[in-house]
Order: C-alpha cells, then sequence, then structure tokens
C-alpha cells in the first residue's frame, strides 16, 4: 500500500513538472506562474539571475533569458522557447557542458510522458545518494556537490578561521555561508560559488579586490563616478566576434559601453575587475548599461550580473 501511495504521488509531482514543461515553451515578458519560477530557479543556478525567484517574468528575467541565449550562441530574443528552455534545463541539470557548448551539439530531451517522469522519478530514489554532482579540486563548487574538491574548500576556508565543521566533502549550508564569509571579506561578489577567483584567493596567490568604496586609503584618480548594471561577455563565446567596435581585439581589459554614456576610449577602473578601457558596443548595451570582457566563458558566469560604481579615468 506504501508503494502504490509512493507510486501514485511520483506521478502526480511527474504530471505538475510535465505540466511546467509544456507551459515553459513560449515563455515571455510578463507571464506568470510556476513554470515561470521553475526557468528562474534554472537561471539562478547559472548565475544568471541575481533575484529570487518570483514566477514573474520581469524585465531581469528577460535580461537573464538574452544572456544565456547569447553565451549559447542562440537567438537573443529574451523569450524561453522550446529551444532556450530544453538547452537551459540541460545546462542546470548538468547534462551539458556550457563552456564548450555549440549550437547543434546533442541536448538529453527532458521528460514528454508520465512514466518517463516516474522513471527517472523512481531511479533518483533508488540512488539518493549519489545525487550530488562531483567536485574535483579547481571545478567550480556550489551549494549541493560533493568530492575532493569540496575537502579541498573546507580545509582552505579551515584554515582562514571561516570554517569549523567537519572535512566530509559535502557543499552544505554551513560550508556555503563560510564561502560567502570568505568571499565578502576579500571584497568579493558573496555568491557562495567556489571557482577561479575564490580559488585564488583561498590559496593567497591573488591580491584582494579593492573596494573603492572605502576611502580609508588612496584611490586612483578620477574624474567622476557612474554607477551601472555590469555583465559579462567573452569573444569565446559562440557567435560573437574576436574584434571590437574599435576593430581591436575582444580581451579581458576591454568594456562595452553606450557611448552616449561612456564614450569609446575612455579608461575606467572596475573594482574587483581593475583598469579597462570602452572599446566596445552591443545591442543590448544602453544607457548605464556595460559589458565586461573577459577571456573565458567560466569567468563570464562567475562575474554574472552585478550593480556596481566605476570609476572614469579620463
Amino acid at each position: 500500500m506504501k508503494l502504490r501511495r509512493m507510486l501514485w504521488t511520483l506521478i502526480l509531482i511527474s504530471a505538475v513538472c510535465i505540466s511546467s514543461l509544456c507551459s515553459a515553451a513560449a515563455l515571455k515578458y510578463g507571464d506568470r506562474g510556476s513554470a515561470v519560477k521553475e526557468i528562474q530557479e534554472y537561471l539562478i543556478a547559472q548565475c544568471l539571475l541575481n533575484e529570487a525567484a518570483d514566477g514573474v517574468y520581469g524585465t531581469s528575467t528577460v535580461n537573464a533569458i538574452k544572456d544565456f541565449q547569447s553565451a549559447l550562441g542562440l537567438e537573443v530574443d529574451g523569450v524561453c522557447g522550446a529551444e532556450t528552455y530544453k538547452i537551459l534545463r540541460a545546462a542546470a541539470y548538468n547534462e551539458i557542458d556550457i563552456t564548450t557548448f555549440k549550437p547543434g551539439d546533442y541536448v538529453p530531451e527532458p521528460p514528454k510522458t508520465v512514466n518517463q517522469a516516474v522513471n527517472v522519478a523512481l531511479g533518483a530514489v533508488g540512488v539518493v545518494g549519489e545525487v550530488a554532482k562531483y567536485a574535483g579540486v579547481g571545478d567550480v563548487i556550489k551549494f549541493g556537490m560533493k568530492g575532493e574538491g569540496v575537502v579541498y574548500l573546507q580545509n582552505k576556508l579551515a584554515e582562514h578561521g571561516f570554517y569549523e565543521g567537519e572535512s566530509d566533502g559535502l557543499a552544505d549550508e554551513d560550508v556555503i555561508d563560510a564561502l560567502k564569509s570568505f568571499q565578502s571579506s576579500c571584497g568579493m561578489k558573496a555568491d557562495g560559488i567556489c571557482g577561479r577567483r575564490t580559488y585564488s584567493a583561498l590559496d593567497g596567490e591573488e591580491e584582494q579586490p579593492v573596494n573603492l568604496n572605502d576611502y580609508s586609503f588612496e584611490v586612483p584618480e578620477f574624474s567622476r563616478v557612474i554607477r551601472v548594471e555590469a555583465t559579462a561577455y567573452s569573444s569565446a563565446q559562440a557567435g560573437l566576434s574576436d574584434y571590437t567596435a574599435l576593430g581591436t581585439l575582444c580581451r579581458r581589459g576591454v568594456i562595452a559601453t553606450d557611448p552616449n554614456i561612456i564614450p569609446l576610449g575612455t579608461r575606467v577602473f572596475i573594482p574587483g575587475y581593475g583598469y579597462a578601457v570602452a572599446e566596445d558596443t552591443g545591442g543590448a548595451i544602453y544607457g548605464h548599461k556595460i559589458d565586461v570582457a573577459f577571456d573565458t566563458v567560466a569567468e563570464c558566469y562567475e562575474f554574472g550580473r552585478q550593480f556596481i560604481d566605476i570609476y572614469i579615468l579620463d
């Protein structure tokens, strides 16, 4: 009897999930509901949405979808259609490698029938101890992951005095909270994700990023400060050019701006990034928005979307 109840519960859960899958086929600005919340959670998992999953398809969700579509070489329209949904879901479930993905690559299909969904759910029940993704030393570590990489992270956080728990290799809430505290102490974005910059800071290989809002030290001479919404991009992303609007190579140290706000050729200083020059533009870059160039796609995802003060040096 208990097994039958469990099976029916799984069927009902699966039916709800399938309903979300179907409704997610054409989500756009202004839509609301559980299907919107589902894709928002996927975007949050990819560090593209820095807000809570509220089930409202607003401007932030549109921009996050556009960022994801641009990074993966998809049509950039801000609408979560069937193709975007399938790839976004696969990325959230680590079924594809977003750092190497190219349009046309194989993407696993989400469950389409109740039987398939029930089989997936039953399989998950049988291997509940293997759900967490393995993380080796040097891998990006997020909540719920496990492995030698998490042990290394726990030991490093303990060395810096931020973690007092057991080094059991599981990135639980205590580990992520300790990681956020460490990142905050270094002036980094406290997103609870251990990436390249966090590893460097843990190993003492990178000088702590300068917080220019702290005037207890000397800051570079600047002419003005602008509050901007900053995103990241890389020429390594599918569909993006190797060259900027000025014809220079797209590389770290370049930013894309709205020339009406920050003219091309302007030198700036960006906290946590360093010096940069406005050499590029972009269709989605207008007003007080900038796009910060990195050498790799992984760095772009680590940077995410931030609201920061940048310092104009010219």
